[in-house]
C-alpha cells in the first residue's frame, strides 16, 4: 500500500500500512535520530513540536486526518475454536506416520 509522508524543516514522518504485525506504523526522523511508533500520542511526544506553530498545527491535522482510516485498519478477531476444529485442512489432522511401513 502507498505510504503517506509529512515533511517539515528537520522532520520527516512516514505512515505505513503493514500487511503483518501492527496495521499502521509511523517512522519519525529528526536530526541524528529516528524511531518507529504505532501510537500517534507517543510519536507526538517524540517529535515535541509545539502546538501554536504553523508546523505543529499542520502536523496534528495530518495525524487527525487518518483517525477514520486507522479505525478500519484494526486486525480482525480470530476464532480459535474454529481453527482448532478445522485447522489448515484435513491433512493437518492426520498423523504423518500412520500410513508408513517400517523396514526391518
Amino acid at each position: 500500500m502507498k505510504s503517506d509522508y509529512f515533511t517539515a524543516t528537520g522532520l520527516w514522518i512516514e505512515r505505513k500500512h503493514n500487511r503483518e504485525g501492527h496495521p499502521i506504523t509511523y517512522t519519525v526522523w529528526k536530526p541524528h535520530t529516528s524511531c518507529s511508533f504505532t501510537d500517534t500520542k507517543k510519536a507526538l511526544k517524540f517529535i515535541s513540536w509545539p502546538k501554536g506553530t504553523p508546523t505543529g498545527d499542520s502536523l496534528r491535522d495530518w495525524f487527525a486526518s487518518f483517525v477514520d482510516k486507522d479505525a478500519k485498519a484494526e486486525p480482525a478477531t480470530v476464532n480459535k475454536a474454529q481453527i482448532v476444529a478445522e485447522g489448515f485442512g484435513p491433512e493437518a489432522h492426520e498423523e504423518p506416520n500412520e500410513n508408513t511401513k517400517m523396514i526391518t
